[in-house]
Formats: structure tokens, C-alpha cells, sequence
């Protein structure tokens, strides 16, 4: 991913910095997951998913990304969950015309 370079108010970065100590993520990764949610990519991946707090304050915006593709999270125990939609579990699910 090439790299970007955000000039921010400090209100702002301190904000960032709270909420990220709150997620237990750094900085950088909750304002990448941010970014590109509020844009309706996924911003989670097995490797760096996203905190179940950080559902809760973006709820909406997570789960349309779930409509599309699975969510990966993680939880303040650091368990692991995948968010789907039902209708992208039955497309998953569904067998190909090739299968019939």
C-alpha cells in the first residue's frame, strides 16, 4: 500500500491516539481502518482485524462492508469473529452452475 501522508490538527491526532489506546490498536491502523470504511472498503483482515469497539461506533458503516465481504474482529480478550451477512453466506454457499 503506498504511503500516505495526512497533515492533522492535534485535537485531532490526540483524539486518534485516545481512541486507539481504547481499540488497544495503534494510531496508525485505526485511522487506515477509519478511512477506508467511511470510503465502503473492508478494512479488516485476519491479520489486522478490527476491535469490537470499534463496531460500535461505526455499526452502520461495518455492516454494509459485511453486506459485501466478511469483517474480521477482535475483542477485548483477543478473541476472533468473522461478520457476514446471511445473503453473502448463501451466495458463498450456493454451488456453482458448473456443480448441478
Amino acid at each position: 500500500m503506498p504511503d500516505l501522508t495526512i497533515d492533522l490538527p492535534d485535537e485531532l491526532y490526540d483524539r486518534f491516539c485516545e481512541m486507539a489506546a481504547t481499540f488497544d490498536i495503534s494510531t496508525e491502523t485505526l485511522v487506515r481502518q477509519t478511512i477506508t470504511l467511511k470510503v465502503g472498503c473492508n478494512p479488516s483482515s485476519s491479520s489486522s482485524p478490527i476491535s469490537t469497539n470499534f463496531l460500535r461506533q461505526f455499526t452502520d458503516e461495518v455492516l454494509a462492508v459485511a453486506d459485501k465481504e466478511p469483517v474480521h474482529l477482535i475483542d477485548a480478550d483477543k478473541q476472533k469473529y468473522v461478520l457476514i451477512s446471511i445473503d453473502y453466506h448463501d451466495r458463498v454457499l450456493t454451488p456453482g452452475a458448473s456443480e448441478s
